[in-house]
């Protein structure tokens, strides 16, 4: 059986900033979670450990879910608070040599400003993401 994390990261204090942290508490199982407000380089030195990395986000625009599997990319922010999941596959293979399978699913949000509520469209979306993840981690 494949070794699987969901990251949820965002910040829950800008309201549908926190979707992707809200759509781990909403997962039932026992999967392995992470919660942070940002990626990190040193993020991969977990990240090396499971076959596959679902990361949850929130999005500005866009459809109301989207899902894709994460290919490489060899470039550096000098902002830590900047590292996308692209940058953090290759620091998890140039630093560990290891290659998990990195997916993010985005969560289309409305309103970022300050607060802890999730807006009624955003809810709505955050729903459909519960649904497809579930159904997506039943078929790994």
């Amino acid at each position: 059986m494949k070794k699987v994390l969901l990251v949820g990261f965002g910040n829950p204090y800008r309201r549908d900033d926190g979707l992707g942290i809200k759509l781990l508490d909403l997962i039932e199982n026992n999967m392995e979670k992470l919660k942070v407000q940002e990626l990190t380089f040193d993020m991969a030195e977990i990240l090396k450990d499971y076959d596959i990395v679902i990361f949850i986000d929130a999005s500005i625009e866009g459809d109301e879910i989207s899902f894709k599997k994460i290919t490489e990319e060899k470039t550096f922010s000098p902002l830590t608070h900047h590292t996308s999941c692209e940058e953090l596959l290759s620091w998890t293979k140039t630093l560990y040599n290891k290659n998990p399978e990195f997916y993010l699913l985005s969560i289309r949000g409305y309103d970022f400003d300050f607060g802890e509520e999730i807006s009624e469209k955003a809810l709505e979306n955050l729903k459909k993401g519960l649904e497809f993840i579930k159904g997506f981690i039943e078929n790994i």
